[in-house]
């Protein structure tokens, strides 16, 4: 499976930035300044934190009225950090539309998963790419015990921004491109699901068949029309692909699950662009919308490789589901 680079639909605008603290006092000292300055200057200000971080920031800032709380995401979400950074992105982006740039200040916590560096370096990465022609500043706050080793280097390689510990901001000159960053942290492949419930190889020829096998799974489900819809187009996007760039054959697998429906595309071709889909396409490109149009029709799409060709897995999660 190949996937064909598209151009950003505006020049590159997002600052990302990274500070460590070491205690809850150290964050909200970090953060509040940068708050503050946003608001000052009429940027609205999201913050993506615990409620406690929520509950400290208010208390310390002059007048909080601008600061929007983003609510936490669904357990399902960090499954996957590039569909983290898919939903995170619409959010942004709709804020950005509604109010022009924006301040983000994000928390990461080390009794989260993103901790572990599959997750957290896949959400950085996959954050930089989708958010890459965004008027958006985010500051990314990690614990300091962080701060040595691979993560230290995985922060620093995904960060162009760096805020030293008396609030100066400089320039990171160890950043590296997505590519570089997930050859030393590669996308984590989905978790096995077991026996497929359906499984069939599919041809360009075949591709109704396909849509009708993945209709009938959705049926089953009782999924609302809509969303059936959505996801059907989504699965036939990237099995268009698949076929497409991937010597013309590829395998579809169904699993119906009580509170969702997990499809897997899978091809023996080779990933030309890590975590394909994700940035805004152009509006004059007639090709690679694919996989983003997927991206924003599916609950999730985690995309990765291996030895044996690239991988999609996609997923509608029934309404009321965690």
């Amino acid at each position: 499976m190949r996937f064909e680079n598209t151009r950003a639909a505006q020049p590159s605008s997002f600052a990302h930035r990274a500070a460590y603290y070491s205690s809850a006092e150290e964050l909200v000292s970090i953060a509040a300044p940068i708050a503050e300055a946003g608001l000052r200057g009429g940027t609205p200000v999201a913050l993506i934190a615990s409620s406690d971080t929520e509950r400290r920031l208010r208390e310390a800032l002059v007048e909080p009225v601008g600061l929007i709380h983003l609510p936490p995401p669904k357990p399902w979400m960090r499954r996957s950090g590039q569909t983290l950074a898919t939903r995170r992105a619409h959010e942004l982006r709709d804020l950005v539309d509604w109010a022009g740039p924006v301040t983000v200040i994000a928390e990461h916590r080390a009794d989260n998963p993103d901790e572990d560096p599959s997750s957290w370096v896949e959400t950085d990465v996959a954050l930089n790419l989708a958010l890459s022609s965004a008027p958006i500043t985010m500051t990314c706050l990690y614990p300091a015990s962080l701060a040595e080793g691979p993560k230290h280097r995985a922060v620093l390689w995904s960060h162009p921004w760096l805020i030293d510990p008396d609030g100066a901001i400089r320039r990171n000159t160890e950043v590296r491109q997505p590519a570089e960053v997930l050859a030393a942290h590669p996308v984590p492949a989905a978790s096995r699901l077991g026996t497929p419930d359906h499984e069939m190889t599919f041809t360009p020829w075949q591709l109704i068949e396909l849509r009708t096998s993945v209709g009938r799974a959705t049926d089953k489900l009782g999924m609302e029309k809509a969303k059936a819809d959505d996801f059907i187009i989504a699965v036939n996007e990237v099995a268009s692909n698949a076929v497409e760039h991937g010597r013309g054959l590829g395998t579809l697998q169904i699993w119906q699950r009580h509170d969702r429906l997990v499809c897997e595309v899978h091809d023996t071709g080779a990933l030309a662009e890590p975590l394909p889909g994700l940035r805004l396409p152009h509006p004059s490109a007639s090709r690679g919308r694919g996989v983003w149009m997927a991206r924003q029709l599916c609950d999730l799409l985690h995309v990765w490789s291996d030895g044996k060709g690239t991988h999609v897995q996609l997923q509608a999660v029934l309404s009321g589901s965690g």
